[in-house]
């Protein structure tokens, strides 16, 4: 019995047990401890708020985007600052970069300015395709508007310029999105046959860029779409593509412009179809939608960033039926957060979340969720200075720490130090970057617990005169991670 004991515990030794839980990471435009933004992330209900990250001016700041999980880690873009380090450079602007869960650190992929091949300004994450590559536009390269369209290996660390999108075909800001048939499909702001934006594809078969549907604007028979600025295309259950933009539809709102349209497309680009036009100063209806689609249950849910009036009741949750084609306005913002423009992002408890800003001066900016089984929204967190404000086109990145690879050295030995091993007297415990001791254990071998210490530091001394000489075991819970470690007293 006392070998099987002994063997119980020393199996504990170099073992690393991530929690068995799952988070949402998202991102902060500014606050922080250096004004440039942050990395937070939520548990799966919304709730537990932790920052894990502050940006800075050294690697980048100011991300507009949120997260795409890829290969155990987050990667993603900021706008403002970076290391500017390519050949004959002057403006910083921002960098692309990857986050390590473990450790909570930041890698500079690549720098982001006025001479980078792979363009700037990211108003979206990365997209991860089938293949495992992650593909992402740039809004600018140099000072033209024009876009460049790369792709990333994460396993290789190689980014590979696909294409640089002329005047004629537009200039992206939203997020890419794959479909069934493997194509890469985008709306554009700008260029196409009238210079109002539409619908293009990267086919993956013959790596070419093809412009599927040219929007028509307020000026040419309308109402149409044009402008499709920040929205993602989502293919839906129907195997149609459904999108919306940020300006058309009927000639409303300033300039004659229109204030933004929900249509459907197919995949070859053919039956474009505009099924709702968003008006201004209707009660509890929306109009400039910013954020991406969702659908659940043959449902598609969006936001729209106003209601009525600029500013009063600033947002809209609408949906979409399917089998019906009815489009209803289901909520109206108010006291839970105003003026959304992050896409909404599915939790595995079955309910969405997604992110206001608050601006122009309302607040700094909500954490929302929406239950489309009751349609309750409920705010979940309201951002503050030290923590992050302004989450902008913020979709939440789902993690799943039982499935992120963990290499377990590694892990140790990047941010959990203990020393000196024998011991005498004092046992240092240092944690690395911005990890936090949650708690210390000491037990014997049997388990039993003979010290606690809960205190959430980042360096403990323990005196450890009141043990006996022997072995034992150290146990260090941080806000990542657990390890179990054999210490011997002397």
């Amino acid at each position: 019995m006392k070998k099987l004991i002994l063997g119980i515990a020393l199996s504990l030794l170099t073992c690393v047990t991530v929690y068995a839980q799952q988070y949402m990471y998202g991102t902060t435009y500014e606050g922080g401890a250096n004004g440039l933004g942050t990395i937070y992330r939520v548990d799966q209900n919304g709730m537990n708020f932790q920052k894990m990250y502050d940006f800075n001016s050294n690697d980048g700041g100011k991300p507009l985007s949120g997260l795409t999980l890829a290969n155990g880690k987050l990667y993603g873009f900021t706008t403002f600052g970076g290391p500017a380090s390519n050949p004959g450079a002057t403006v910083s602007l921002g960098s692309f970069f990857e986050f390590n869960l473990l450790t909570n650190s930041l890698t500079v992929i690549k720098s982001i300015d006025d001479k980078s091949e792979i363009g700037h300004t990211f108003h979206n994450s990365p997209l991860l395709t089938t293949d495992g590559s992650l593909y992402f536009a740039s809004q600018g390269v140099g000072w033209q508007n024009k876009s460049v369209l790369s792709k990333y290996n994460p396993v290789s660390s190689t980014i590979t310029v696909l294409d640089t999108l002329n005047s004629a075909k537009g200039s992206i800001k939203a997020k890419l999105m794959q479909a069934s048939n493997g194509h890469i499909y985008v709306t554009t702001a700008n260029g196409n046959a009238n210079s109002y934006g539409g619908v293009i594809r990267w086919n993956t078969i013959s790596n070419q860029i093809e412009v599927l549907h040219s929007s028509q604007g307020p000026n040419f028979g309308g109402p149409h779409e044009y402008y499709n600025s920040i929205n993602q295309l989502l293919e839906g259950s129907d195997s149609s593509l459904y999108g919306l933009s940020l300006y058309g539809g009927l000639a409303t709102g300033t300039n004659n412009q229109g204030v933004g349209c929900f249509f459907k497309i197919e995949l070859d680009g053919t039956g474009y179809v505009s099924l709702n036009l968003f008006n201004v100063g209707v009660q509890d209806e929306g109009y400039l939608p910013y954020g991406g689609l969702v659908e659940k249950n043959g449902v598609i849910y969006g936001t729209a960033s106003e209601e009525d009036n600029l500013n009063v009741n600033s947002g809209t949750l609408f949906s979409y039926t399917l089998s019906n084609g009815i489009f209803d306005f289901i909520y109206t913002l108010d006291l839970e957060g105003t003026r959304p423009k992050g896409t909404l992002t599915e939790s595995p408890n079955g309910r969405f979340y997604f992110t206001t800003t608050g601006e122009p001066s309302i607040n700094s900016g909500n954490l929302i969720e929406f239950n489309p089984v009751n349609g309750a929204v409920t705010q979940r967190y309201s951002f503050g200075a030290s923590n992050g404000v302004r989450p902008y086109y913020d979709d939440l990145a789902v993690v799943d720490f039982n499935a992120v690879s963990v290499d377990e050295t590694s892990l140790i030995d990047d941010f959990v130090k203990t020393y000196p091993n024998p011991v005498q007297d004092i046992i240092n415990i240092k944690i690395s970057g911005s990890n936090k001791i949650e708690a210390i254990k000491i037990l014997d071998l049997k388990g039993s617990e003979l010290y606690i210490d809960e205190s959430k530091t980042k360096e403990s001394f323990i005196n450890t005169s009141f043990l006996s000489s022997g072995v034992y075991l150290l146990y260090i819970k941080t806000n990542t991670g657990s390890t179990t470690r054999k210490i011997i007293k002397e």
